[in-house]
């Protein structure tokens, strides 16, 4: 409560100090404000990040946007001047008679500065680099960029392939292509992602991360990573902040279309297909402004995955490490998978004249995920084979609609925005099927526990003669989420004297959060018994299905049709068809026919279902202040509120049912209240006209995965196990510290090399304990369950994130020919970390007679780095532009991180390090038209999950998915 009232208080005060600063701005003299636009005379393009000053003044101006337009406010009574510069063109001097109200310098054309570029390369890469320098530059926050004609020319088939290519950023795959971004070594739930500054849902059902596959990257105008946020940006931006943006419509009609063709080689589809159109036009006297844009796509994700499981077998007393390893069980999967996507976005604009616009945007894009797997399962230790079928049908949905505005008030400016977002992933068919060989020899006996699981195959009796269906299982998911956000910012110019002068902003916000995660389940897990199940089953399916011998088995061969062979690759790159694989078409039908027979299951799914709503309230206040023209120095904070509530299950172990299939479910709920101040100072020092410095302090949050504050409980009495949420589990936070330094030059490009360190209390993490008493279950909320062992998720006190980035973005367009169509740019970063994992030691004693097997198990806590770190990030391309040819071929290496830490000390699971070499072809027909070449994964570079123990490592999973070529056209106007 009284956090509640401190809250309340502080925004009254903000409001009353924003109206007495709009009073005062209002009233103070006589004062224009100055509009325009900068374009590259060349090609009539945006110049974003164009610095455009007003000459005696070191505070008075603005940079452009990515539409290429700036404002600036109080400018004072009378003719001015304006100095427009920006890197690879002439700077320009423009004079202006200033009146009260509004004022406009128009378009601003800047020449190519072809003394230091040469002019056959400036439209090529070259000019996509030189932009994204020049927005990065012109930053106030640490940014890199990646402009609108760099993803032209990046063969990346999403927003994430294309978002890893900048330094520091590391990519989580999925199905062989780019999934989720990790900056700096922090999961993909600690980046914030923004769709032009608004933030997108999250569409993972446990975390607030966010899938970027869903977006295709030629629908964007360019991608900002802010590595240190500022105190106008959300604060939930602890690994920084991904903002993807869309540009206003330029003048005059323009209209690309590109449609392309892929091959998969892997699965020998030559079906794959992209296809994109754009049209844009201002309209009604340049006032309006219209741009469309949608795009279709088909992809072949298929992959062939092979899995190993192993076993610790014995433990050290002292140490509590594994006294051997051996191997239990090989899988052989093939995946096929068909990935669909479509991306829509339509872009209004209208300019309601004195400096007044009003924008409206909305995006949809959807992607469908359609895989059949088919498995063989060989048990070595559990003497078993067993095949497998799965079908699963998936589709993730992203919805936006943004309404905003840019306004002049009295001497201030203003922006303001009101938006929602809507997300939904669902599953509506996940149907397996599991099959068992009953065959009296499974295996040929030679094979021994020191064996790996690779050598099962050659051993094993693959025949389906005597393979009966032994289970089923029916499942379905919807996570939905629903976002709301209302913001507003006033920015106020302030001179103080011709050397130093200052811009006020400040602003405030509201982000609403709406999530339901809904999963239900059906099954027949006893169809090995026999009797009743197998009668209903055959009753219902039909005369057709066909029987073991003695009527008690359901075979296999219903499930069969020859034109169905999958096949999977081998670790010597040898091809093996899998015998015998159930056909989805007959699964299907089977299911259909057998569902009414099917009995509800939800033991073990309290962490499943579950709402909650989150607000969080915010208000910012930032002082720009510029001593010179050399030093720019900016304080400020952010505070936020947040208000949540959290609806789940709890589930206390009393089965009933069919074979106790049903747990009594019962609603719980908590809700949870906290407010955060957050202080910022941000440093950037022109040392000369070619070297600068920057230096930043920021404070960040990172609010707990939703299914780690979600006040489920589960209780097994069988295992005498607990799992819980934690509704108490404190936020995250993180200060955050960057030093770096740029070194840029007309005509070279930009070298930076940066570092920086986080210090970050209460992450939380997963922990399990043993409840040794009553009075500790009484206290942990357990009465009465003394000697469990509790799951549940803690806040460690410390944990830390350094490292260093080195990025080099260069040309040679200023050697002679043919050197000077040669575009380098290469990146690496080092990253560290410290942080506390918990771990298990059991140990087991007889005690009572007769003797009764007791184990205890002790909690510990040792030193790893963070989940998800790569510790090495590596990326280089080199490109060439001659006239109308360009070519690019591009490599990025990741070291090998961790991908998830065991309850043993010395079984955890890694992402192998790897290779990826991609390449872009494209030639320039005639004045519109041009064709093109992208390759995917030209090394062949397969994703390989290790299991470490101690110095040995064992694979645990190889996924291989081959490359990928496509071959297009693309037809590019403009009038």
């Amino acid at each position: 409560m009284k956090l509640e009232i401190k809250f309340k208080s502080a925004v009254v005060r903000f409001v009353l100090s924003g109206v007495f600063a709009f009073i005062a701005a209002s009233s103070y003299g006589q004062s224009g404000f100055v509009s325009g636009k900068v374009l590259s005379a060349s090609e009539e393009e945006s110049l974003p990040g164009t610095a455009v000053r007003l000459v005696g003044s070191v505070s008075q101006g603005g940079v452009t946007d990515i539409n290429g337009d700036f404002q600036i406010s109080n400018v004072s009574i009378g003719k001015q001047q304006f100095e427009v510069s920006y890197m690879g063109f002439k700077s320009q001097i423009i004079s202006l008679e200033i009146k009260k109200g509004n004022n406009t310098l128009g378009k601003i054309l800047m020449e190519d500065d072809i003394s230091t570029i040469a002019e056959l390369v400036i439209t090529g890469q070259a000019y996509g680099q030189q932009v994204a320098i020049n927005e990065q530059l012109a930053s106030d926050a640490i940014v890199n960029v990646v402009s609108a004609d760099k993803i032209q020319e990046l063969p990346d088939v999403n927003a994430a392939e294309a978002i890893a290519r900048l330094p520091g950023v590391a990519i989580n795959r999925s199905g062989g292509e780019g999934q989720k971004v990790v900056i700096r070594g922090l999961e993909p739930k600690f980046a914030a992602i923004t769709l032009n500054g608004v933030r997108l849902p999250s569409n993972s059902s446990d975390d607030r991360s966010v899938d970027l596959s869903l977006i295709s990257p030629e629908l964007l105008s360019g991608i900002e990573v802010f590595k240190s946020p500022l105190p106008n940006m959300d604060a939930e931006s602890t690994a920084g902040t991904v903002n993807l943006k869309i540009a206003k419509a330029p003048s005059g009609l323009r209209l690309l279309a590109k449609g392309l063709g892929g091959y998969n080689q892997l699965n020998d589809d030559p079906k794959d297909y992209k296809g994109l159109i754009q049209m844009s036009n201002r309209v009604l006297d340049d006032k309006l402004g219209v741009v469309v844009q949608t795009s279709i796509e088909r992809f072949n994700r298929s992959g062939d995955v092979l899995q190993y499981d192993w076993l610790r077998d014995g433990e050290n007393s002292e140490t509590g490490l594994a006294e051997n390893i051996i191997g239990t069980r090989f899988n052989l999967i093939d995946n096929q998978e068909i990935r669909r996507r479509v991306n829509a976005s339509l872009n209004l604009d209208y300019d309601l004249g004195k400096g007044n616009t009003i924008s409206l945007f909305g995006l949809y894009s959807t992607t469908s995920r359609d895989r059949v797997q088919s498995q063989i399962e060989l048990d070595e230790n559990g003497n078993g084979i067993s095949f497998r079928g799965q079908e699963i049908e998936n589709s993730i949905d992203l919805g936006n609609l943004s309404l905003s505005g840019l306004h002049p008030v009295g001497k201030m400016l203003m922006d303001w925005t009101l938006s929602r977002s809507v997300s939904e992933g669902a599953t509506p068919y996940n149907f397996n099927m599991e099959f068992e060989n009953e065959s009296d020899a499974l295996f040929d006996g030679t094979i021994t526990e020191d064996d790996h699981p690779r050598t099962y195959l050659g051993a094993a009796n693959l025949t389906t003669d005597k393979t009966n269906l032994r289970r089923n299982t029916f499942s379905q998911s919807l996570t939905a989420e629903a976002s709301n956000t209302a913001l507003v910012n006033f920015e106020l110019p302030i001179n103080i004297s011709s050397n130093i002068g200052a811009k006020l902003k400040f602003g405030a916000k509201y982000f609403g959060l709406d999530r339901d995660r809904d999963w239900s389940s059906l099954a027949e897990h006893f169809y090995y018994i026999g009797g009743d199940v197998v009668d209903l089953a055959q009753e219902s399916y039909g005369e057709n299905l066909t029987l073991s011998p003695d009527g008690a088995r359901i075979r296999m061969s219903n499930f069969l049709d020859e034109g169905f062979t999958p096949e999977v690759i081998l670790e010597d790159g040898s091809s093996f068809i899998i015998p015998k694989a159930p056909d989805p078409d007959l699964m299907r039908s089977w299911y259909e026919s057998q569902k009414g027979n099917l009995f509800t299951n939800n033991i073990d799914k309290p962490a499943e279902k579950y709402n909650l709503t989150e607000n969080v309230f915010a208000f910012y206040t930032m002082l720009k202040l510029n001593l010179g023209e050399k030093l720019t120095v900016i304080p400020g904070f952010r505070y936020e509120y947040s208000d949540n509530n959290y609806s789940a299950l709890v589930a206390p172990d009393e089965s009933n049912g069919r074979y106790g299939s049903l747990q009594t479910l019962r609603d719980t709920s908590s809700v949870v209240n906290y407010g955060n101040f957050f202080p910022h100072l941000h440093i950037k020092y022109q040392v000369t006209d070619w070297m600068e410095v920057r230096a930043s302090y920021a404070s960040t949050i990172a609010r707990p995965d939703f299914t780690r504050v979600i006040p489920r409980v589960e209780i097994n009495q069988a295992s005498t196990r607990i799992s819980a949420g934690n509704a108490g589990l404190q936020p995250t936070l993180s200060s955050n510290y960057d030093l770096s330094f740029a070194f840029f030059k007309q005509g070279w490009g930009l070298f930076t090399f940066g570092g920086f360190y986080k210090d970050i209390e209460n992450l939380f993490t997963g922990q399990s304990l043993q409840i040794a008493n009553a009075d500790q279950a009484e206290a942990l909320g357990f009465p009465g369950f003394s000697g469990y062992l509790l799951s549940t998720q803690v806040n460690f006190d410390k944990t830390k994130v350094y490292g260093f980035e080195i990025d080099l973005q260069t040309n040679l367009a200023t050697l002679p020919a043919p050197f000077n169509g040669i575009v380098i740019n290469v990146n690496y970063a080092r990253l560290y970390s410290e942080t506390q994992v918990p771990f298990l030691t059991s140990e087991t004693v007889l005690q009572g007679f007769p003797p009764i097997p007791v184990t205890t198990f002790s909690q510990n806590i040792r030193e790893e780095t963070m989940p998800s770190q790569t510790p090495t990030v590596f990326r280089a391309s080199l490109g060439y532009d001659f006239k109308g040819f360009s070519f690019r071929v591009s490599s990025s290496y990741q070291g090998t991180k961790v991908r998830g830490y065991s309850a043993s000390q010395d079984f955890d699971r890694f992402d192998l390090e790897f290779w990826r070499v991609d390449a872009v072809i494209k030639q320039r027909i005639g004045e519109n038209w041009s064709a093109f070449i992208n390759l995917n994964n030209l090394s062949n570079q397969q994703d390989i999950i290790t299991r470490s123990v101690r110095d040995r490592t064992y694979d645990d999973e190889i996924q291989t998915y081959g490359i990928t070529g496509q071959v297009g056209v693309q037809f590019k106007m403009r009038k």
